[in-house]
């Protein structure tokens, strides 16, 4: 009887042959004999040794040839420098002065189910979660490519010098298995799923840990909305500048990311955005050319179809003269719907005024980048917008910076717990 009570309440211990451990190396010790060691860890939020742990896998990082030539991981690693931490653990500090009859814990064991569309997502996930003081697992895709396996190599050699991360902490993959997610949901006390909706509608209803607690970030829509004078008026340096910036926004993950832009609003008369757009379109060819990009055959073919696919349904002008994407002037509001290209198709549109916008947002919107307006033009835009669903507003060239507020949710409460203590 004990020895089938002990087996129901550790629904994990056959998975050793389903999960595959990537990292760290962890040899003498199966993955469900480290689920079992985990279940009562403790760790302190912002420890010395958690913040030395990240500040030198940041290092690592970024010394790593492979992970040097891709922008997003570079800028992965800059996150994790220990001036950025060092404004984490000085956040964390400020809410444990805020209220001083409350004690900040770990929320326990994190179990993170990454997305496959964005590579250095899960590393944002989990090193967040590190600091919190949390055990974790992180379950990546089978497809992983040489990015995920670069970073992968780097936490397997920190491992070896950071016990924290070694005993506390797997990186794990496995085929899509209900009954190993479930297993895994059974042993945390917080799931984070990082996907799109389908993902999300198939694994929220395994059930959980009944003390747990759960994050999900389904699939979202982003667009961008500048003031076509204030471009106008803008001058080299800083059209340059913008540029750089959305071409970041755009192809770091190929237009697939959640926050990167898939419409460009501009405000201002017809004759104002048709210029801007011009000088836009031009100047982002031109940042296109300079880091030598050429867009795959495949995404050439597959946004030309998609806008041709616009043209045949609403007044749209297509513009093919940029080989680095394709750009596409809508004229009828029914043509911008929220369905994604990718590989570099923009659609632009007018606006008489700023508030406009408001119209278009939606519960599933998250990232405005902007350009060109005030900070109390933007207050007031967030108020109409957030109240629709849109989740941030960030100038152009941060769609893709990572926040510990995220889609509206504060991950740092997400990761720990809040013990109320009421002295005599």
């Amino acid at each position: 009887m004990r020895e089938r009570e002990r087996s129901s309440a550790r629904p994990w211990a056959g998975l050793d042959a389903a999960v595959t451990v990537l990292a760290p190396d962890s040899p003498g010790q199966s993955f469900p004999a480290f689920l079992d060691a985990t279940v009562t860890a403790s760790g302190e939020p912002f420890a010395a040794a958690r913040l030395d742990a990240i500040q030198a896998l940041s290092a690592a990082l970024l010394a790593d040839p492979v992970l040097r030539r891709d922008a997003a991981s570079t800028a992965a690693a800059f996150w994790m420098r220990r001036s950025q931490t060092a404004r984490l653990k000085a956040e964390f500090e400020r809410r444990v002065q805020d209220e001083p009859s409350v004690v900040r814990v770990p929320v326990g064991r994190v179990f993170h189910v990454a997305p496959s569309n964005v590579d250095t997502l899960f590393l944002y996930s989990w090193a967040l979660s590190f600091l919190c003081g949390n055990a974790n697992v992180v379950r990546l895709s089978q497809d992983h490519g040489p990015v995920v396996a670069a970073m992968l190599q780097g936490i397997r050699g920190l491992a070896l010098e950071h016990p924290e991360l070694r005993e506390r902490d797997r990186f794990v993959t496995y085929e899509h298995d209900a009954g190993a997610t479930a297993a895994i949901s059974a042993w945390c006390s917080h799931r984070v799923i990082w996907g799109g909706n389908e993902t999300v509608a198939a694994l929220r209803p395994l059930a959980l840990n009944p003390h747990a607690s759960e994050r999900v970030f389904g699939s979202k829509f982003s667009y961008s909305v500048f003031a076509a004078a204030r471009y106008l008026a803008a001058g080299a340096e800083e059209r340059a500048r913008v540029a750089s910036g959305f071409f970041n926004d755009l192809f770091w993950f190929d237009q697939m990311a959640c926050s990167s832009p898939q419409l460009l609003f501009w405000v201002g008369s017809e004759h104002e955005t048709e210029a801007a757009i011009d000088a836009f379109e031009q100047g982002l060819q031109g940042e296109a050319d300079r880091r030598g990009f050429v867009p795959s055959a495949a995404n050439a073919v597959h946004r030309r179809a998609f806008a041709f696919e616009l043209a045949a349904d609403a007044d749209v002008r297509v513009g093919l003269r940029h080989p680095g994407f394709v750009g596409v002037r809508v004229r009828e509001r029914g043509a911008l719907g929220k369905e994604t290209c990718g590989g570099g198709l923009i659609r632009h549109y007018r606006l008489e005024r700023l508030e406009e916008l408001a119209g278009f947002a939606e519960e599933g919107d998250q990232t405005v980048t902007h350009f060109g307006f005030a900070r109390d033009e933007l207050v007031t835009l967030a108020a109409r917008l957030g109240a629709r669903g849109v989740d941030r507003l960030v100038p152009v060239g941060e769609a893709l910076a990572f926040d510990f507020v995220w889609d509206g949710y504060d991950l740092l409460d997400d990761f720990t717990r809040r013990m109320r203590v009421r002295p005599a």
